[in-house]
């Protein structure tokens, strides 16, 4: 795209022309690939998601059924000889989730489908973007060759929530999940968190759940191998006149000693899109810099130090939700 960065006062211009959705899904993005030992498979995706209304009505879940959690796990196959899309089988769980234990309860359903799945371009936001278009089912972003997005009808991406997403995340590249008998022997995750910030200096509150490992390694925190998942919020502001940032807060279970304060900018460019949008939140005396990828004006991914995106597993990924009104008062 050609972008021009205009004068302060037009910063949020900047934001939209710069194909701010993702930025992704270029030509440097490619649909096709191999998964290692089986040329049919083009991959094996996993992830959890809200149950929520939007999605229950595009995977023909019933609306009274009870459902606080959505568990996915979505093969995609491809012709072998010339690597197009081929066939799909989607696998879900889904029920009520028990407090204070990772997964569903006792009472799961499940949901097949299958179907041929076809590439696409756009979302609502970014015309190039590449699509997974699943026949009878949804519509997927590629974030990037290991991630995958779920859609709304309109083709936004779908907002989560301060506990899940609607992230897959490839199987063979993703965290290893922390042993549960480590994670039980680790210390309570209780910590302060701020009031919401609100106002025209707010330019959004994101919150979400992340595996733990993968980011306390990026961010160079101590080693803690029972810490299962991260709770994040992060609170971007701005200048109520001219919108360019200025400030940035970020609180929650790996800064229970305080937050992470300072500033932040907006830059271009991913290892696979440079014309991406990315939020780069400036290091500090003891943490280097912080990059999200913006996915559209609700949605960011972290990203690691070369700015590729990080994958998460099928508990937890590596995603921020807006907050919305009926958020709770933690993520």
């Amino acid at each position: 795209m050609n972008i021009g960065f205009q004068a302060a006062r037009k910063w949020s211009h900047v934001i939209l022309a710069v194909s701010w959705s993702l930025g992704l899904g270029t030509n440097r993005l490619n649909a096709q690939s191999v998964s290692p030992g089986n040329p049919s498979v083009f991959g094996v995706f996993a992830g959890s998601s809200p149950s929520s209304e939007a999605i229950r009505a595009l995977l023909q879940i019933p609306a009274d059924a009870p459902s606080d959690l959505i568990q996915w796990r979505l093969t995609l196959y491809q012709d072998p000889k010339n690597l197009a899309p081929a066939s799909y089988q989607l696998h879900c769980d889904y029920g009520l989730v028990t407090q204070g234990r990772p997964g569903l309860g006792s009472r799961i359903k499940t949901l097949d489908r299958q179907g041929r799945w076809t590439t696409g371009k756009g979302t609502r936001s970014n015309p190039d973007a590449i699509v997974f278009e699943l026949d009878g089912a949804v519509s997927l972003l590629q974030v990037d060759r290991n991630l995958l997005h779920v859609l709304e009808r309109d083709r936004s991406l779908m907002i989560g929530t301060g506990g899940w997403s609607y992230t897959l995340n490839r199987t063979e590249a993703a965290e290893t999940p922390v042993d549960p008998s480590l994670a039980a022997a680790a210390p309570g995750m209780s910590y302060t968190i701020s009031p919401v910030a609100t106002g025209p200096s707010v330019l959004g509150v994101f919150e979400g759940r992340s595996p733990c490992q993968g980011i306390a390694r990026q961010l160079k925190h101590a080693e803690d191998a029972g810490c299962m998942k991260a709770k994040w919020r992060v609170t971007l502001y701005q200048n109520p006149e001219t919108l360019a940032p200025t400030t940035c807060k970020v609180e929650g279970s790996l800064y229970r000693r305080g937050a992470r304060e300072g500033k932040w900018s907006v830059i271009r460019g991913t290892e696979t899109d440079p014309n991406a949008i990315v939020y780069r939140l400036d290091p500090t005396n003891t943490e280097p810099a912080l990059f999200l990828l913006k996915g559209d004006d609700n949605v960011l991914f972290f990203l690691d130090q070369n700015r590729r995106p990080l994958v998460g597993h099928a508990d937890f990924s590596y995603t921020l939700n807006r907050r919305t009104s009926d958020s709770p008062s933690k993520p």
